[in-house]
């Protein structure tokens, strides 16, 4: 596509972002404008659900075909701790988008949702100490589902009843561990690299972290390679599939993380709560795992992954095994398949870094949810919004920006949203709901991929302390007794009756803000800029390139209405309401002015496009940058209209440069880590704008070397 077509046919078909891509694109003998990147799924939101707490549509399957006492079964649907019986028959229902009636898909369809993320689905060790696997990450069989949950007829059924009402599939997927199997007679306890390093079997002291590609890694040996010996009880000896899994040599057998003392050494090698902690530096683990989790592409046609535990498994992991995913994934003619993984980082420069080192596509987006939290629980502001938002260019890259993270506001480890808000006595059954109200509206209308956990569209809350089994409830009808009684939002207790079949506003603002995504694309893909932070306001354009549009999203989290005035690209313009108030109109300076009602939102669209701007101009400053250890890359651009740059460098005396990053929002920054681009590299720097209409600049050329400051 000429680039002369300009910006609002390049932004419009942005760059699309799939799964294994390299950190920087190819080098050239020119830096060229490029296309801002989106992900795959930009436009998606995500109905994330544990499944076997849905629906239960064949309870022939409840006990898994074993019998006897739920130790065995893993049946018990009056204990949190057990199988109650949802599968994947109750969650694919009728699959009639028709029918009101439809619990099934068919009804998270209608709540909005274009893609559906899974917990594991695959076959559980299915009672480990006093619970059970009703969660899905305590996976032996990786190549099928669990019988609690269906059969393969039944896997299929539900991925191509997905497909037929326009919702992509994505399965969670846990190569870091598998379910404990294995035991050591010298107890649980972590034994550092330093105290016992790992040995070949012919006694070599060696580290794993060498072998980062290729098949070369060394003969292992039960006895005499690692810190434990290791030992699986007769029962479990060939209980893995695929068989490789069972060679307890694949494993790196050095005991359990302990959370208060480990480094990140530890975090990688240790087992997580006792479970089987692979040895991914191995390539047989590597390509074995491709296998395994590769087949439910080949076989049922899935559209991405959620990787649990991604921190966990060793730096290099994702570098090699996520290529060979792509490969199937092409192969099944899936090209647009992607993943994100789950990182528990709530700082930005640590889960960009962890992203863009170990080459993830995207990652979930902890910052974001313990940010928008504290602004709807009364603990942030305006400014820490726009604090999180600042940081989004730690995220970008050639192939990599914010935009494609996936954002949420809780989950089955930390809790709901519902949960986090009722913690707060002191407010009003409504003043409740206008706050999660207020938290899915910041979910769904700023930058990112929404991702919702299932049964905050009912206003589920949480019982105990709110985490992990406590917030892990039933939609069918349930008979954990503190289920009954736990308060909602927005609604009363649930008691003996389904949450299906339960109206709720939250649900019902929910498919609104769909809509509102659907109706204006600059919600989902749409640059975001920041235009006010102020008391407990925080207001931002979105820019819609194909069509030269401005939108305009406000909140305000405080207990009174505020009247802001905010800065816009778009002068003496009309503006329509589309959520929560109205407007007159901006000024000759591009002033709105807007009412936004307390604990709400507000979305009002220009009603012309954005003026033609000035003629381009551009200039790039280099400074070395505390917080990442490396060097930010600005770009200065006068006037406001809303351009997009694109970064580049190249090492001294070449002839090619690299693209470091396209930036479509002010301030237009990169970074360049030296580690990424090479320690102690002469680099010679510049970037290139585009501006609304089309026309480009060149900037001047800054020579840095990159030259690591810690």
């Amino acid at each position: 596509m000429p680039f002369a077509r300009g910006i609002a046919t390049l932004v419009g078909a942005a760059t699309i972002v799939a799964l294994a891509v390299p950190a920087t694109a190819a080098p050239s003998s020119t830096l060229a404008p490029q296309a801002p990147v989106r992900s795959a799924i930009a436009s998606d939101t995500f109905y994330f659900v544990m499944t076997d707490r849905y629906r239960d549509g064949n309870p022939a399957n409840n006990s898994g075909g074993s019998s006897g006492p739920a130790s065995v079964t893993g049946y018990d649907p009056a204990s949190d701790a057990y199988f109650h019986g949802g599968d994947l028959a109750g969650l694919t229902g009728r699959c009639d988008g028709n029918d009101a009636n439809d619990d099934g898909l068919a009804r998270i369809a209608r709540l909005g949702f274009t893609a559906i993320w899974i917990t594991p689905p695959v076959v559980q060790r299915t009672v480990q100490g006093s619970s059970a696997a009703y969660h899905g990450y305590w996976g032996l069989d990786l190549t099928k589902p669990d019988p609690h949950l269906g059969t393969e007829a039944e896997f299929g059924a539900f991925v191509d009843c997905a497909h037929r009402l326009g919702m992509k599939v994505f399965v969670d997927v846990v190569p870091n561990h598998t379910a404990d199997v294995i035991s050591f007679p010298q107890g649980t306890e972590y034994v550092p690299i330093e105290d016992r390093p790992y040995r070949t079997a012919a006694g070599k002291a060696f580290n794993p972290w060498s072998f980062t590609s290729g098949t070369s890694f060394p003969l292992l040996s039960a006895t005499r390679s690692f810190a434990k010996t290791p030992v699986v009880d007769p029962g479990y000896a060939t209980a893995k599939v695929p068989a490789f899994l069972n060679e307890v040599t694949n494993y790196h057998n050095r005991g359990d993380i302990n959370w208060s003392t480990c480094d990140d050494r530890c975090f990688m090698d240790g087992d997580f709560a006792g479970l089987d902690d692979l040895m991914t530096e191995d390539w047989q683990v590597v390509q074995g795992l491709a296998d395994a989790y590769g087949s439910w592409i080949t076989k049922y046609g899935v559209d991405g992954f959620r990787i649990d535990t991604a921190k966990h498994v060793d730096p290099a992991f994702f570098k090699r095994w996520l290529p060979l995913i792509a490969t199937t994934a092409r192969a099944a003619n899936k090209p647009a398949f992607t993943a994100f993984g789950e990182a528990w980082l709530t700082d930005a420069a640590q889960l960009s870094a962890l992203m863009l080192d170990r080459r993830l596509p995207s990652v979930l987006d902890f910052p974001f949810q313990d940010t928008v939290r504290g602004f709807v629980t009364g603990s942030a502001t305006g400014r820490s919004l726009s604090a999180l938002f600042d940081q989004d260019d730690l995220y970008t890259s050639a192939t990599t920006n914010a935009y494609g993270l996936a954002t949420f506001l809780g989950n089955h480890d930390m809790g709901r949203i519902g949960f986090f808000l009722e913690q707060n006595a002191s407010l009003s059954d409504q003043e409740r709901l206008e706050r999660d109200l207020l938290a899915q509206d910041i979910l769904y209308l700023t930058r990112g991929v929404p991702v919702v956990y299932y049964g905050d569209e009912v206003g589920m809350t949480g019982s105990g302390d709110g985490t992990d089994r406590k917030a892990r409830q039933d939609m069918f009808a349930t008979q954990v007794g503190d289920w009954q009684t736990e308060p909602r939002i927005g609604s009363a207790p649930v008691g003996t009756g389904s949450s299906l079949d339960a109206a709720n506003p939250v649900g019902a603002q929910m498919a609104l803000l769909a809509g509102l995504r659907r109706q204006q694309p600059a919600l989902a893909q749409g640059a975001q800029i920041t235009r006010l932070a102020s008391g407990r306001v925080f207001a931002a354009s979105r820019i819609d390139a194909a069509r030269r549009l401005e939108v305009v999203v406000a909140f305000n989290g405080g207990d009174a209405a505020q009247r802001v005035t905010i800065p816009t690209a778009t002068p003496s313009a009309s503006w329509t309401p589309l959520l929560g108030t109205s407007t007159g109109g901006t000024d000759a300076k591009g002033r709105l002015g807007l009412v936004i009602p307390a604990r709400s939102a507000a979305v009002v669209v220009a009603g012309k496009p954005l003026p033609v701007p000035a003629k381009p101009s551009i200039r790039v400053t280099v400074r070395p940058d505390a917080l990442t250890g490396g060097y930010q890359v600005s770009a200065s651009v006068p006037g406001v209209d809303p351009s997009t740059v694109t970064f580049g460098y190249r090492k001294r005396g070449s002839s090619s440069w690299t693209t470091a990053g396209t930036d479509d929002a002010r301030p237009f920054r990169v970074f360049l880590d030296p580690a990424r681009v090479g320690k102690n590299a002469q680099l010679e720097i510049m970037a290139v704008v585009t501006d609304s209409v089309g026309r480009t600049a060149r900037s001047n050329t800054v020579t840095q070397r990159m030259t690591p400051l810690f």
